[in-house]
């Protein structure tokens, strides 16, 4: 028998009484509401605060490059808070985009998570993506004209700032599995000279692009143009992981505006571009560590030597920049 308490009214008067009653109990099993979304946030802040005290240029490339697989989908805060949770995780989807790629969550998958902005549209993954290309190409479709629709059809990246987070759960591709039948690749191998390519295309969108030989024997440059920016690059047939290594460099610069930033020390500006450079080449599969840390190494020192330091505010432009950079890329490769 199980006890309850009941209130009778008389009149003005109220009495609980005590009575049995052959039902049970229901149990209620509670549910963990996650970590609040300030938390998290507090957390990625004090990351980005810790890895900018890091004086080795090896070890920062090393600890950043921890990020770069998942800097495609989600930004800076979220790829730290997904390492954090799971440092082992290459790559990241919710349950709806493992089903775009035929997998399945296992039976005891354990979720990582994430903030996602409130009130503002969300980004397209690229599970969705690539099934409507896959039909348009079916159809007989080009891929210019895919590419058109594509960008018409799709929310590709965020287009408006976010003031209000909540929290939400995404999975590690070790905790899926294949669903007989309909699985699909993941990840696609790509070359240097379709990275080149495709980013020549995008930079071309916003930016004035050249390919000319440079005199002063720099591999590229930005400059001032009567239309914004301008961005040049000297493309040597056969060189294609150089001018793909040049050319994230220079739109980098153009993309964080280091022409009109004035306050900005050329050192910070410089490490600034090639950190965003070492992170894309690195989410690609393309290692310019030994390049990256000469070059930064260099300019850091001379940011130094005028009281400058690379803060976390310089790093969470970094890996912005280079989401932007992967995102856009990989949305619209070709083969």
């Amino acid at each position: 028998m199980a006890q309850k308490w009941i209130t009778k009214k008389k009149g003005e008067e109220s009495k609980h009484v005590m009575i049995e009653t052959e039902r049970k109990p229901r149990e209620v099993e509670l549910k963990s509401v996650g970590p609040r979304p300030s938390e998290l946030e507090k957390q990625a802040w004090d990351m980005l605060g810790e890895m900018s005290k890091v004086t080795s240029v090896d070890q920062l490339l090393l600890q950043m490059k921890k990020y770069s697989g998942t800097l495609g989908d989600y930004s800076s805060f979220n790829s730290m808070l997904i390492n954090m949770q799971n440092p082992d995780a290459t790559i990241v989807r919710s349950v709806n985009e493992w089903k775009y790629f035929g997998r399945d969550l296992k039976d005891e998958a354990k979720g990582i998570s994430v903030l996602y902005p409130v009130g503002i549209p969300r980004k397209d993954g690229p599970g969705k993506v690539k099934d409507f290309i896959e039909k348009k190409r079916k159809e007989g479709l080009d891929d210019e004209t895919i590419d058109q629709l594509v960008r018409e059809k799709f929310n590709l990246g965020r287009t408006s700032t976010a003031y209000v987070f909540s929290t939400g759960t995404v999975y590690d591709i070790s905790q899926t599995q294949a669903i007989p039948g309909k699985a699909k690749p993941v990840e696609d191998d790509v070359k240097a000279s379709q990275i080149y390519n495709t980013l020549k295309k995008i930079a071309k969108e916003h930016y004035t692009v050249v390919e000319e030989p440079i005199p002063t024997g720099a591999r590229g440059y930005t400059a001032h143009s009567g239309e914004g920016q301008k961005i040049v690059v000297m493309k040597i047939p056969g060189e294609d992981e150089n001018v793909m290594h040049t050319l994230i460099h220079e739109t980098s610069h153009a993309r964080l505006e280091h022409l009109y930033k004035k306050d900005l020390q050329r050192g910070l500006a410089e490490s600034e571009a090639e950190l965003s450079t070492y992170l894309v080449g690195a989410h690609f599969g393309f290692d310019f560590k030994e390049d990256s840390a000469t070059y930064i190494k260099g300019w850091l020192d001379n940011a130094r030597n005028h009281g400058g330091n690379l803060g976390k505010e310089n790093l969470d432009r970094v890996m912005n920049n280079a989401r932007w950079l992967i995102n856009e890329i990989s949305s619209r490769l070709t083969g």
